[in-house]
């Protein structure tokens, strides 16, 4: 599923994800052949669309490094 990243320096990064993190779970996302981010969940936002089947997923990091 497509998951928004929110909370790092570079803005926002879409991912994709089979499992969604919890709360308080520390993850480490490689999104580039340099680029990581390393940090707490610190929030999980569902958007669901009923009308036309749209699920939306937000991410919210805190960065530990």
């Amino acid at each position: 599923m497509k998951v928004l990243v929110e909370g790092i320096e570079q803005g926002s990064i879409e991912i994709e994800l089979g499992l969604l993190p919890r709360l308080g779970e520390s993850v480490r996302i490689f999104y580039g052949p340099d680029a990581e981010i390393e940090g707490l969940v610190e929030g999980v936002h569902h958007v669901i669309n009923q009308h036309d089947g749209g699920h939306h997923v937000i991410i919210k990091i805190k960065p530990t490094f």
